[in-house]
């Protein structure tokens, strides 16, 4: 029997790419709209503007100056820097140039860095300031494919002598044929690299040309009505495909108004002054939106933590729709101006329109949770590789599923379809994917648009022919008894506690029972721990604290009703240091790296299975900047009532 097909509803919006490149998009908002906002940064506390018309000067001017230093059509240039205007005008001067821009994270480390600048063959770098022109310099051979290495702040760095080292404002110049550069490219060419996350191997780099991110830009558009004029903040690193269309793609067909925050301390801050109307966080950011409102209450009088469970729990009926006339126009109303509206003040999420979470699954509970608070928090479904497939629109009220399926634009690309096919996985059409970098094999094996694209997804359909992820094909585990479970599944609920920073279940077909390690929030954990007058020094000795088990406990128990008894957590324990990306425990954009994880806490995960009540831990720590240490802790092992044991 063939499996049922759904179809993108096809939405025709009066701002298409019309067979344009991003350049020259960007140059025909200058000349249609040349005194509008194009950009907003924040810089010693002040919003500084930029017309559309003075952003197309800056970067024709650096496109010239790139070119004088020797960058050229099909050379790469790689950004380590945080979101900052004037990364996004190097971006874009060099596709102006016909080059190819990739972008690293900037908290990636030497290592991290030295293999995309060597996969890649990145000529250029733009490093922000002295750490990341250190990882550069300390790549091995010093980066030897790297012609020039451009930086934008120069503190530190007046003493350094690489003759490839060149102040970022040094670079510019007239106007030398650049015009005639942006406007003889097409929107088949490649214009960025982005690096897929590497949970399980090295990465692979997507070419994204300039056609796939103004698709993605309109589906978002069409999707979650998106208009000219509105604000975003772009936060999420460009390394991060879903960057890209957000934060260039979406902004030069919208258009919309451009914001950077001052500093990554300052984004919260920041968030509640530019009152954004459209915002894209990670699952874990939002998680840590929550885990600071949760923060903040614990330290609140009794009468103020009364006052927002109670004002939480009408936002929930609200949500719901559960109410008569009396509570429609005076209790829901009332919740929220003594409550509700407070704490979307305090998110900066006051005149939100559509705000997404994507990257990874976020659980129900906190999808609930922010739609109380009034936030319309919903669910964005996609990949580095075909791009955004799925999000929930304006009044969507389901936050179990991954929305509809996004419009395309008609100019570009089919409607998007999609289905499920004999093994449980999500197929899809209507997507253009050019390729991996240097990768053929990888390439062949996502498929073709003909037959359908392989997302390595498996989902299901609900009664309304929406998407529910489940977890990546390969990663839905089964028990020597015979029981499947859902690692993904268990592990984002499990993080819509408070006190819960990341869990990953462990479980296989040489294992009779599922197992779980928990990193603890520090900060919950910690406010937690002093209201109850306990005394602790350090994480491990927080992590290992009665209460702090027990409270977990809880929740890995609240957990396990919401799957059968044989997938439910038997026992777990605390580790005793935060799990770091440095440490290769995490991504840059924070996803379990399940190998890595398993193979450093064999012993925790062997004591979890033999039943001891303590375990000795002996590993090594590397910091950021290079030091190590050993850790050493004795870790307790938990079990938990009504799961098998």
């Amino acid at each position: 029997m063939n499996a049922p097909r759904l179809s993108a509803r096809p939405v025709t919006l009066d701002r298409t790419a019309r067979g344009r490149t991003l350049p020259q998009l960007l140059r025909d908002n200058a000349q249609e709209m040349p005194t509008t906002t194009a950009i907003r940064s924040k810089r010693a506390g002040l919003w500084q503007t930029m017309t559309w018309a003075a952003l197309h000067d800056a970067v024709c001017r650096r496109a010239a100056g790139l070119e004088a230093l020797g960058l050229r059509s099909g050379q790469v240039l790689c950004i380590i820097s945080e979101n900052r205007e004037e990364a996004w005008i190097a971006q874009m001067a060099a596709i102006s140039l016909g080059a190819v821009a990739v972008s690293v994270y900037p908290d990636a480390s030497t290592d991290e860095l030295a293999y995309v600048l060597d996969h890649s063959g990145a000529v250029f770098v733009l490093a922000e300031d002295q750490e990341q022109v250190d990882k550069v310099l300390a790549a091995p051979g010093a980066a030897p494919g790297v012609a020039r290495i451009l930086y934008v702040e120069p503190n530190g760095l007046w003493t350094y002598a690489d003759p490839r080292l060149k102040p970022l404002s040094d670079v510019g110049s007239e106007d030398a044929g650049i015009a005639a550069r942006i406007d003889a490219a097409r929107q088949s060419d490649i214009a960025v690299y982005c690096y897929t996350s590497g949970t399980t191997g090295k990465p692979k780099a997507a070419m994204l040309d300039h056609a796939f991110i103004l698709d993605n830009a309109y589906r978002l558009m069409g999707a979650l009505g998106i208009r000219a004029g509105g604000r975003y903040l772009s936060y999420i690193s460009p390394a991060w495909a879903a960057e890209q269309f957000f934060g260039v793609g979406l902004p030069l067909l919208a258009p919309l108004i451009l914001h950077f925050a001052e500093k990554p301390e300052t984004v919260q801050t920041d968030l509640r002054e530019i009152g954004p109307d459209f915002l894209m966080f990670t699952p874990r950011q939002w998680e840590m939106q929550a885990s600071d409102v949760e923060a903040r209450m614990m330290g609140a009088p009794d009468w103020r933590q009364r006052l927002y469970r109670w004002g939480l729990a009408k936002g929930h009926e609200r949500v719901a729709n559960k109410g008569g006339l009396w509570r429609r126009g005076v209790v829901w109303p009332l919740a929220d101006q003594l409550v509700l509206k407070g704490v979307r003040d305090l998110l900066g999420l006051t005149r939100a329109r559509a705000v997404l979470s994507g990257g990874s699954g976020l659980s129900a509970q906190l999808f609930a949770r922010f739609r109380a608070f009034g936030v319309p928090l919903g669910n964005l479904y996609g990949s580095s590789e075909l791009g955004l497939v799925a999000t929930h629109r304006p009044g969507d009220n389901n936050p179990e599923t991954l929305g509809q399926l996004m419009p395309s634009d008609p100019t570009l690309a089919d409607p998007i379809e999609a289905w499920i096919d004999e093994t449980g996985q999500l197929r899809l059409k209507g997507l253009a994917f050019s390729g991996y970098l240097d990768n053929p094999a990888a390439s062949a094996e996502m498929g073709d648009g003909t037959e359908g694209y392989q997302t390595g997804d498996a989902v299901r359909l609900d009664d309304n022919g929406e998407l529910i992820f489940l977890d990546r094909a390969k990663d839905l585990r089964r028990l020597s008894t015979g029981a499947a479970y859902p690692p993904t599944f268990l592990e984002n609920h499990l993080r819509a506690h408070a006190m819960v920073r990341d869990a990953i279940v462990i479980g296989d077909d040489s294992r009779d029972r599922v197992v779980a390690l928990v990193n603890i929030d520090m900060e919950i954990a910690g406010r937690f721990a002093e209201r109850q007058g306990l005394a602790f020094g350090t994480f491990s000795e927080l992590s290992q604290l009665d209460p702090v088990r027990k409270e977990i406990a809880r929740a890995v128990a609240h957990v396990n009703e919401l799957v059968d008894p044989g997938a439910r957590i038997a026992s777990f324990a605390n580790l005793p240091k935060e799990l770091d990306a440095d440490e290769e425990e995490l991504t840059r954009s924070r996803k379990l790296r399940r190998g890595a994880i398993e193979a450093r806490y064999a012993p925790l995960i062997e004591g979890l299975y033999n039943g001891a009540d303590t375990v000795p831990l002996d590993i090594n720590v590397t910091y950021q900047d290079g030091r190590s240490s050993r850790l050493k802790a004795d870790v307790a092992m938990n079990s938990v009532g009504g799961a098998p044991q």
